[in-house]
């Protein structure tokens, strides 16, 4: 017969029946942690998809105003528009002229002692750039000024602008200033002092990217050569004629849709997004939308 001993060491296994209930209970426990960890992870897919559309469409609500509040609708800065697209002056920098030559002008240095920023651009002007300088007109009155425009003829070069001007205080400063070679003269009535504004041709639109989503594009035309778009915000819904991903609709004075840039007074954008679809159980499948409409009036508008 098996001693005690025996029998207490045989028993301390484990039979197969008694293996495979385990077997089977880990499984159904590994298959529900599994199950609850794709679900999480689903979610803050989700959640960050969402985030993503709201931070794209608030976007917009920040940058295109910023760029469009400045335009002179009267004064020829819009130069094309659409539902989708629209072409206009951007705003490149300004200076105060120090003194006018012969087909030149000369401006401050960009770095003062004094810290007033009275020549800042957001890069170096090129040939083929655009400048509007504020001429006051013959007469004393508002009603013949004007900006006037020139085209830079030349790379921006180093010039004097002295301190006899009040504009810089030390010869090194006078020293480091620029000399803007221009298309014409300006005439007697821009003399030292008054303004001038940098620009250059850029171009927002509503375009399909190459991998099939929609994107809010941008480029600037430096020295006159433009760039190629590139996306700044989105992926927003796709283009279509009525409840397209981004619309803008033009206004003029009377509140009136126009299409005529020299009347535009008001800017509407109708943003609209949404997440792709994900499946939240087993039969339903849904997306999140999200839209924003916002108005940018022209501050220099006809």
């Amino acid at each position: 017969m098996l001693s005690a001993a025996r029998l207490d060491r045989i028993r301390r296994g484990v039979t197969l029946a008694e293996l495979l209930v385990a077997l089977t209970i880990f499984g159904l426990v590994g298959a529900v942690i599994m199950r609850v960890l794709m679900r999480q992870q689903r979610f803050y897919a989700r959640a960050a998809e969402i985030t993503t559309l709201h931070a794209s469409s608030r976007e917009l609500a920040t940058l295109l105003p910023s760029d469009l509040r400045g335009l002179s609708s009267g004064g020829g800065d819009i130069y094309a528009m659409s539902d989708s697209s629209i072409d206009f002056r951007y705003p490149a920098g300004s200076a105060i002229i120090c003194k006018v030559g012969i087909g030149t002008v000369t401006i401050p240095p960009t770095t003062l002692a004094s810290r007033a920023a009275l020549t800042s651009w957001l890069s170096t002007p090129q040939l083929g750039d655009s400048v509007l300088i504020y001429d006051e007109g013959p007469t004393n009155t508002i009603t013949d000024d004007s900006w006037k425009p020139y085209k830079l003829t030349a790379a921006v070069a180093v010039g004097s602008c002295p301190t006899t001007t009040g504009f810089t205080t030390t010869s090194a400063e006078a020293a480091a200033g620029y000399t803007l070679a221009l298309s014409s003269t300006p005439p007697s009535t821009t003399p030292a002092g008054s303004m001038i504004r940098f620009f250059r041709r850029a171009h927002y639109s509503f375009y399909k990217t190459s991998t099939g989503e929609y994107y809010l594009g941008f480029y600037d035309c430096p020295g006159g050569v433009c760039g190629t778009v590139a996306p700044v915000s989105g992926p927003f819904k796709p283009y279509a004629a009525t409840g397209s991903g981004i619309q803008f609709v033009y206004y003029d004075s009377t509140g009136a849709v126009t299409t005529i840039p020299a009347n535009v007074a008001r800017i509407d954008v109708n943003v609209r997004g949404q997440t792709s679809a994900v499946s939240l159980n087993e039969a339903a499948r849904a997306v999140y939308v999200d839209s924003l409409v916002f108005s940018t009036a022209l501050r220099n508008r006809k």
